[in-house]
C-alpha cells in the first residue's frame, strides 16, 4: 500500500490534512466513515489494511437496509492519521470542503475473531474484489460487503449483510467525535485546525456532558405550537410524569438521554409573575428555597416548567444530603434547578406536543442564569452517554422517547430511569439498640408498601455518622409504638417499633431472592415522599430494540438464539452432543444466572467438543448480537480495550452454549465493583494426591473457617479437585482477598504439612494437595457452580454438602446425567450464598 498519490494531490502548507505516512495500527483494525461536503456531498468509507486507510467514495452514503446497494468509487489510500480528521479543507485545494467523522470503530473479517488473521484475509479479499467484514462502530454494526464490479476500474458495490443489525431506519447525521453537524463544523473558526484526538466542544460539568446535538436555532415559531390545546384558565393540581426503572442502557435514535439529577423534583408554576415551587406530592418549596423563587421571577410569561432542584459541589456533582441541609450550610454547595420540560405556556397546554418540540420551546424561553439551567440531552447514544455520566459520578440517565407526549401524574415507559447505582426509597418501621460505643441506634428496620401491607426487607446499619445517629434517634423516639407495622415476622428481637411515616433513601447492590436488599447503605431521609407511596421499584426490560419482555422470556428463550450443529458430538466416548449441552444449560439457567449476572466472562470455547483444547476468548466486539450486554474494559497489562460479554439472562447463557462454551468462567467481581470481589476462592488441587488426603484437607479448611464464624461453600471442581468459596462484602480489593486466602491456606498447611503444599511448582509438591490461593486475582476466572467441564465424563462443578465429604467421594459421579436428579433431591445448596457475605475486617482479628 502506497500513499504517493495522496501526497501528490495535496499542498500541506495550505491544508490541515495529515501528511501521508504508512503507520501500523494497534491490535485492532479500525475503520472510519467521513461525511464530506466538497464539490458534491458524499461519504468516504475507509478501512485500515496494511498501515493505510483503503478508501471508497460513497455518493449516497451507507445503509443498514439489506435491499439497498450503494455505488462505492475506489479512491486513493489515505494515511492512518486521517481516521479522526474533522474540519475544513480550504477552497482550491483537492477535496476542498467540510469533513465530519460520521462514524468510526473497529472491524474484523467475517468468520474471524482476531485482527492479525483478519488483515491477512482482507488483503486477499481486496485483491479478489470481494470484501466481507463485520463492523463495530457507533452507528454501523454487523456485516457489510464490498464487491468490485466486473469490467469496471474503480466501481464497487457496498451493501449490508443479513444479520440482527439490519434495519431500514435512517442514521443520525452528527459527528461521533464532537456531536456537530456539517454546518456547525463549517462555521467553527477552529475547524481548520486538525487534532489527532479532537477535544472540541467537550466540557466536564454535569450540565454540559449531555448536550443537545442539533439545535442551532434558539427560537421557536407558531408552527411549533400548532397542536397545543387552548385552556380557559391556569391549570391546577398538575403532577409530574414519572419514569420507569429499567436494568440496562441502550442505543436508539428514537430516544434522547438526559442526566438523572439527585435532588428534589419540582414543577415550577409561574402565574402573573408569582412563582410556586411544587413537589411531586403537591408540597410547596417556596419557603425552603427562596433564592430559587427569586431566580424564576425573571420569567414574565405564565408557564409550568418541570425540573429538579439540586445542590452541586465544585465538580458539578449533586448531593442530596447537601440539599436537605442547605439552609444550615448554604456555602457547602451551589443551589441550581435543572429544567427539562415545559407543560404550559401563556394559556396553552403543551403536554400533547412531542418531547423535542417542547424542549425547543423551553430552551428559547429560559433566561441565561447560573441558577436556572436548561437540561441538555443527547440523541440515540445511551451507552456512550451513560459512560460519560459514570465518569462524573452522576446518578444515571433518564431516557425519553423523542416523539412522546407528556403524561401528567403517571409513571410511563416513555421515560426510563437508568441508574449508575441502585437506589430505592424505604419506609422505616423500627430500629434496634446500639451496640458497643455506638450512639442512638444500631440499625433501621425498613420496608415498602404492597397495597396496604408494609413488607419487611431487612436492616440498614451503615451510612450514618454520630450526628445523624443522634438526630434520627430523636425523631424515631417521638413516633414509637408498641407493635410492629410490618405485615409479617421480621425475625428481629429487642426492636423499638415506630409509626411508618419516615422515608429513607437507600443505596444497595441488588435484591436477594428472599426479597431483601443486599448491602444497603443509608443516604438520607426523604421529606418530599409520602410513606404510603413507597413501593418496590422493579427493573423492567423495556429496551425498545428488544422484541420481548421479561414476562415473555419464559417461552421465548430459543427465539433470539439460532441453534446450529446440535447433533455435533462433543464427548465421543459418551456420545454426548452439543444439543445436550444446550439442553443442560436450559434446565440449569435458574441456578447459574444468579452466580454470573453482572460479571465479565472469559469465554472458554470448545466448538469441536473435548477432542481438542479449544480456546479462550475475552474480546467479543462486533461478534455478538446487540441484545447481549457487553462491557468495554481496559487491560492494565497491555493497555488494550477488551469488550467482555456479560451473561445477564437465560438467552445469553444459551448463546454461549451454542458458541461452544461448555464451561462458564465469570469474574469474581461485578460491574460497579470490578475492583472488589464478592467471593474468595480456595482451590484444592490434588496433583496425584489421594481422595483421602483431598477430603482431609477440605475438612481442615472448613474447620478453620468455622472456628472464626465463616460458612464455607463446597463444590467439586469438575476435575480432580475441590473448591471452597466464601462470600464477602464487595468492599475489599483483590489483593486483600488474596491475602486472606493465603492466611487461611497457611493455617491449613501448618496443620497438615505432610499432605498439603503452598509450592507453585508441580515438581515440588507432587503427591500433595496444592493450596492455590493465587486464584484470587482480577480477571482470573474459575468454572462457576453448576458449570459443565470439557473433560471426560462430562463432569459438572457441583455444590456439595459438607456431610458428603467422605473417603468414598467419587468426583466423576457428578456429571451431566446425574445433576438434574440430584437437585430434585437436595435442592440448590448455594441458594443463600450471597446472603451470608462476611466483612473480612471483622473476622481477621480472630485469626491468631
Amino acid at each position: 500500500m502506497k500513499l504517493s498519490e495522496y501526497n501528490k494531490k495535496r499542498d500541506f502548507t495550505k491544508t490541515a490534512e495529515p501528511k501521508g505516512k504508512v503507520k501500523k495500527g494497534g491490535k485492532k483494525l479500525r475503520f472510519v466513515v467521513q461525511k464530506h461536503d466538497a464539490s458534491h456531498l458524499h461519504y468516504d468509507f475507509r478501512l485500515e489494511i496494511d498501515g493505510v486507510l483503503v478508501s471508497w467514495a460513497v455518493p449516497k452514503g451507507l445503509s443498514a437496509d439489506t435491499s439497498v446497494k450503494r455505488l462505492a468509487m475506489h479512491v486513493e489510500d489515505h494515511p492512518m492519521d486521517y481516521i479522526d480528521f474533522e474540519g475544513t479543507i480550504p477552497k482550491g485545494q483537492y477535496g476542498g470542503g467540510t469533513i465530519m467523522v460520521w462514524d468510526t470503530g473497529t472491524y474484523l473479517a467475517e468468520g474471524s475473531d482476531n485482527a492479525t488473521e483478519s488483515e491477512k484475509i482482507l488483503k486477499q479479499q481486496y485483491v479478489e474484489g470481494n470484501i466481507k467484514i463485520v463492523l463495530n462502530g457507533d452507528k454501523l454494526k454487523g456485516s457489510y460487503h464490498l464487491v468490485h464490479m466486473k469490467g469496471k476500474d474503480k466501481e464497487w458495490l457496498l451493501m449490508k449483510g443479513k444479520d440482527e443489525f439490519a434495519t431500514k431506519k435512517d442514521f443520525d447525521q452528527h459527528s461521533v467525535l464532537t456531536g456537530r453537524t456539517l454546518n456547525q463544523i463549517e462555521k467553527d473558526k477552529d475547524s481548520d485546525t486538525w487534532e489527532s484526538s479532537p477535544k472540541k466542544n467537550k466540557k466536564n460539568s454535569t450540565d454540559n456532558i449531555l448536550k443537545e446535538p442539533d439545535n442551532s436555532n434558539t427560537g421557536f415559531a407558531a408552527d411549533d405550537v400548532t397542536n397545543a390545546k387552548k385552556l380557559k384558565s391556569f391549570p391546577k393540581n398538575w403532577r409530574p410524569q414519572l419514569a420507569t426503572l429499567t436494568d440496562e442502557v441502550f442505543d436508539n435514535d428514537e430516544w434522547v438521554f438526559e442526566n438523572k439529577f439527585d435532588g428534589y423534583r419540582a414543577l415550577i408554576e409561574i402565574k402573573k409573575g408569582k412563582v410556586n415551587l411544587v413537589s411531586r406530592n403537591g408540597i410547596y418549596f417556596n419557603k425552603k428555597y427562596p433564592e430559587m423563587v427569586e431566580a424564576f421571577s425573571i420569567i414574565k410569561e405564565d408557564v409550568i416548567l418541570d425540573g429538579e432542584i439540586v445542590v452541586e459541589d465544585s465538580n458539578s456533582k449533586s448531593h442530596f444530603q447537601w440539599l436537605q441541609y442547605y439552609h444550615d450550610e448554604p456555602d457547602r454547595g451551589t443551589l441550581k434547578c435543572y429544567v427539562f420540560d415545559i407543560l404550559y405556556f401563556n394559556g396553552y397546554d403543551l403536554t400533547g406536543l412531542e418531547l423535542l418540540n417542547r424542549k425547543k420551546i423551553l430552551k428559547a424561553l429560559l433566561p441565561k442564569s447560573d441558577v436556572i439551567v436548561y437540561s441538555e440531552h443527547t440523541v440515540g447514544k445511551g451507552t456512550k452517554t451513560l459512560k460519560e455520566a459514570q465518569k462524573i459520578k452522576s446518578e444515571g440517565l433518564i431516557a425519553k422517547k423523542a416523539d412522546s407526549r407528556y403524561h401528567l401524574s403517571k409513571r410511563s415507559s416513555d421515560w426510563l430511569k437508568i441508574k449508575v447505582t441502585n437506589e430505592q426509597e424505604m419506609v422505616i418501621g423500627g430500629y434496634t439498640e446500639p451496640q458497643g460505643s455506638r450512639k442512638g441506634f444500631g440499625a433501621l428496620l425498613i420496608g415498602y408498601y404492597d397495597g396496604d401491607k408494609l413488607i419487611y426487607t431487612g436492616k440498614v446499619g451503615t451510612g450514618f455518622n454520630d450526628d445523624l445517629l443522634t438526630e434520627l434517634h430523636t425523631k424515631l423516639e417521638k413516633i414509637e409504638r408498641k407493635t410492629s407495622p410490618f405485615s409479617g415476622e421480621t425475625g428481629e428481637k429487642n426492636v423499638h417499633w415506630v409509626m411508618p411515616t419516615l422515608v429513607a433513601q437507600i443505596k444497595y447492590s441488588e435484591w436477594t431472592e428472599s426479597g431483601s436488599l443486599r448491602h444497603p447503605v443509608f443516604i438520607a431521609l426523604r421529606n418530599d415522599k409520602d410513606a404510603k407511596d413507597v413501593v418496590r421499584e422493579t427493573n423492567k426490560n423495556i429496551n425498545p430494540d428488544k422484541k420481548t419482555t421479561l414476562k415473555k422470556k419464559k417461552d421465548t428463550d430459543t427465539e433470539k438464539v439460532e441453534f446450529t450443529n446440535t447433533d455435533k458430538i462433543f464427548w465421543p466416548k459418551e456420545k454426548i452432543t452439543k444439543g445436550d449441552v444446550i439442553e443442560y444449560y436450559k434446565e440449569m439457567a435458574q441456578y447459574i444466572i444468579p452466580l454470573v449476572i453482572d460479571r465479565p466472562q472469559s469465554l472458554r470455547r470448545n466448538p469441536n467438543g473435548i477432542k481438542d483444547q479449544g480456546f479462550f476468548q475475552k474480546d467479543v466486539s462486533g461478534a455478538v448480537p446487540n441484545w447481549i450486554k457487553t462491557r468495554k474494559l481496559k487491560s492494565k497489562s497491555t493497555g488494550e480495550t477488551i469488550e467482555y460479554l456479560i451473561c445477564q439472562d437465560k438467552e445469553t447463557l444459551l448463546f454461549m452454549a451454542n458458541w461452544g462454551c461448555i464451561e462458564i468462567n465469570p469474574w469474581s467481581s461485578r460491574l460497579g465493583n470490578l475492583n472488589n470481589p464478592d467471593y474468595i476462592i480456595f482451590d484444592l488441587d490434588p496433583n496425584e494426591a489421594s481422595i483421602k488426603d483431598l477430603v482431609t484437607t477440605a475438612k481442615k479448611v472448613n474447620e478453620i473457617l468455622d472456628s472464626i464464624g465463616i460458612k464455607g461453600y463446597l463444590k467439586t471442581s469438575g476435575g480432580k479437585g475441590l473448591h471452597v468459596f466464601i462470600p464477602v462484602l464487595p468492599k475489599y480489593t483483590y489483593n486483600q482477598t488474596r491475602d486472606f486466602s493465603h492466611i487461611i491456606s497457611q493455617h491449613v498447611n501448618k496443620a497438615l504439612p505432610d499432605i498439603t503444599s503452598l509450592e507453585r511448582s508441580p515438581s515440588k509438591r507432587k503427591g500433595k494437595i496444592y493450596l492455590d490461593y493465587l486464584q484470587n486475582g482480577k480477571g482470573k476466572t474459575m468454572a462457576c457452580a453448576y458449570s459443565l467441564r470439557p473433560r471426560e465424563g462430562a463432569t459438572v462443578s457441583t455444590p456439595l454438602d459438607w456431610s458428603e465429604l467422605t473417603n468414598k467421594l467419587d468426583l466423576k459421579s457428578y456429571n451431566i446425567n446425574t445433576i438434574g436428579e440430584r437437585i430434585k433431591k437436595k435442592g440448590d445448596l448455594w441458594k443463600d450464598f450471597f446472603d451470608n457475605a462476611i466483612d473480612l475486617k471483622s473476622v481477621l482479628n480472630k485469626l491468631s
